[in-house]
């Protein structure tokens, strides 16, 4: 049985992705883009719940995580596609030159980026900007590494999970207090300390154990106190960013992600045992946003903002001079996004069914 809370928390999270690259102006998107930071970690601890399937024996487990590997590896190769065949013809339209455009995504330094740190221009590049397709990479990297390491994940996973959260927030302390360069590379450069091993794995980690310990029914009132999670990592959020600015991981993300974990967790727990079900149009609507349509606004809002832009500098470019238009820019990606990932999701029913069909 699905749990419609984390396909909820999923559809919420996905949305507010969207507002950390394409922000609304002034403070207000400085703010909604901190809180928005949870969402990544959210996604790598809600897919670390589900790292051992319904099994915890080694064979089945490690059966489980392969098939994921290769669902999570075919999805990124027809994503990255996807944006370099947008890429090419998006710089041509510039006039940038072929070989130039080449030689600046596939070089060694790139592919070394994206091997080491799950970045570089391989992935993102000016013509869309954003290397939101690092959590891809960087989740293959948490399967791979779960199918290798399964024998010893479980007693393994908390403490790597509090070992690679305190070099995450170390090292955000390095970015902001002392920017050093440990082999020629600059702490401060964002994929330094946000990629597979200081967000990837421990976010994965907090979540598998959480499920595995069945954290949320060892808790006398737990949606009381993931509310209350929840409620304080919004607030610490703001205050680190009134203090600290802008970061990829605030502390106060890591309480929401918590927070939430055991709300799910527990409305999980409630659904197998008793048979919880409540419904109403909002929560039908999120539940479906996030089961069957998350994924592609989180694989192609980045797509959607650059194409917008393009269109917009073509046509009216002074219109971002326009505060109005600043503010509904974001409304529009958001309602473009859903409206795609929509179209893609009934596209993709209506040509399984009939296939079914065919087959009878």
């Amino acid at each position: 049985m699905r749990n419609k809370t984390f396909d909820k928390i999923k559809a919420v999270a996905c949305i507010l992705v969207i507002l950390i690259h394409c922000k609304f102006p002034s403070v207000i998107g400085d703010l909604f883009e901190a809180l928005a930071r949870f969402g990544v970690p959210m996604f790598f601890a809600i897919a670390g719940v589900y790292l051992a399937g319904k099994s915890d024996e080694i064979p089945e487990m490690r059966k489980g995580l392969l098939r994921k590997l290769k669902k999570t590896g075919i999805i990124t190769l027809k994503i990255w596609l996807i944006y370099t065949i947008y890429s090419f013809i998006y710089a041509m339209a510039k006039d940038y030159g072929a070989a130039a455009w080449f030689n600046e995504k596939f070089n060694t330094f790139e592919f070394s980026r994206l091997i080491l740190f799950n970045s570089g221009k391989i992935i993102y590049d000016f013509t869309y900007a954003f290397d939101h397709m690092w959590y891809l990479f960087a989740l293959m990297y948490v399967y791979g590494l779960c199918y290798i390491f399964a024998p010893v994940m479980k007693p393994l996973s908390k403490p790597l999970t509090v070992i690679l959260l305190a070099f995450l927030y170390f090292g955000e302390f390095l970015q902001l207090y002392y920017p050093i360069r440990p082999f020629g590379i600059s702490v401060s450069i964002w994929y330094v300390i946000r990629n597979w091993l200081f967000v990837g794995i421990p976010f994965s980690m907090l979540g598998y154990w959480m499920k595995q310990d069945k954290a949320s029914t060892q808790i006398k009132q737990p949606l009381t106190l993931g509310s209350v999670l929840v409620v304080t990592g919004i607030f610490l959020t703001l205050i680190e960013y009134k203090i600290w600015g802008s970061v990829e991981v605030y502390f106060g993300s890591l309480f929401i992600v918590i927070g939430l974990l055991i709300v799910g967790l527990n409305a999980e727990h409630d659904v197998h045992n008793n048979g919880v079900v409540t419904n109403n149009k909002r929560n039908e609507l999120l539940e479906f946003t996030g089961n069957h349509l998350s994924s592609n606004i989180y694989y192609f809002h980045v797509l959607i903002i650059s194409l917008f832009g393009f269109i917009i500098d073509r046509t009216y470019p002074d219109a971002y001079a326009n505060a109005l238009f600043m503010y509904l820019r974001p409304v529009f990606v958001i309602i473009i996004t859903i409206l795609i990932s929509l179209l893609i999701y009934k596209s993709k029913f209506i040509t399984v069914n009939s296939n079914r069909n065919l087959r009878k």
